[in-house]
């Protein structure tokens, strides 16, 4: 298993350099293959897993500019070996993915101070150059539907759009982390049950964002009526993570219905993607934030109700 992880990471790191598509997955699914070693043969596995893989394609050209070129491949795998220690001291798996996002969100911070030490510019300057990268990220992925030396969104220059990135770039960070940690997690946790490496968990369904969160996303809201540009950016990449939270509840509800109605496997497989595409994204954080007064999955309700 440790072998075949090894071979799949790298299999994904070479694919990311040739396909776009490949890169988009790789984005996505690096982390699995450290968490599925880290339920199988530990923490210990899952590090030994991650630096292997790091130092192969080290490997390839040896220098910095190999370092500061895959630092995304690193700290997805990095992600694998934090949540794999933290899960393995028995934490949670909502907690777990927290503090996974807060270690890796402090760690983006010291790399882009550490950065700007180094090159001897202002952070913000390294700030507009990892959104620079961003968008070029962005459009090699898209590739043919954006179409050479056309915008990114209709209607939007490509000089505005960067500076919303660059302004968004801590939101964007935090809640791609925090999405790329939850769906590593979920399918970690089904094939280490299926594997039979781990007793039955408590559903991630039965999660729910806390109550008190409410107050911080109707005071971010209120913080974008003040005329001052950084406040409201401030408040923007807050509501940003915050919509991913409520966007995670929203699922939950979806998944507890479809544990109620018994929807079979294939079902799920089709709908749980779709959950993803706009609009249903927002329709799945405004059903999120309905579950708070709704209570959709009655966890809140007496047992005897």
């Amino acid at each position: 298993m440790w072998l075949l992880s090894l071979a799949v990471l790298l299999l994904l790191y070479v694919g990311s350099q040739i396909n776009s598509l490949v890169f988009l997955l790789a984005g996505i699914l690096a982390p699995l293959p450290v968490l599925i070693v880290g339920y199988g043969r530990g923490p210990r596995g899952a590090l030994l897993l991650a630096l292997a893989a790091a130092l192969a394609v080290f490997s390839l050209k040896p220098g910095w500019e190999t370092v500061w070129a895959n630092l995304g491949f690193g700290s997805l795998l990095l992600l694998g070996v934090i949540l794999s220690v933290i899960q393995h001291r028995g934490i949670p798996p909502p907690r777990a993915i927290f503090f996974a996002v807060a270690a890796l969100s402090v760690a983006a911070l010291l790399i882009l101070l550490g950065q700007a030490v180094l090159t001897g510019v202002s952070p913000m300057v390294v700030l507009a150059q990892r959104s620079s990268e961003i968008m070029a990220m962005a459009r090699q992925v898209l590739g043919a539907a954006a179409g050479e030396g056309q915008p990114l969104v209709p209607g939007v220059p490509q000089e505005s759009l960067e500076a919303w990135v660059r302004r968004l770039l801590p939101g964007l960070v935090i809640t791609n982390t925090g999405l790329v940690a939850w769906l590593n997690v979920v399918l970690a946790r089904q094939f280490a049950f299926v594997m039979g490496w781990r007793k039955p968990e408590p559903p991630l369904y039965q999660w729910t964002a806390p109550e008190w969160l409410i107050f911080v996303a109707l005071g971010s809201g209120f913080l974008l009526l003040i005329p001052v540009g950084a406040v409201r950016f401030a408040s923007l990449n807050l509501l940003m993570v915050l919509a991913l939270l409520y966007f995670c509840q929203g699922v939950a509800v979806v998944a507890a219905w479809f544990q109620r109605l018994a929807l079979p496997r294939l079902m799920r497989l089709v709908g749980y993607p779709l959950l993803f595409l706009n609009p249903v994204f927002f329709l799945i954080i405004t059903l999120g934030l309905m579950d708070l007064w709704l209570d959709f999955r009655r966890l809140h309700q007496p047992r005897d109700a």
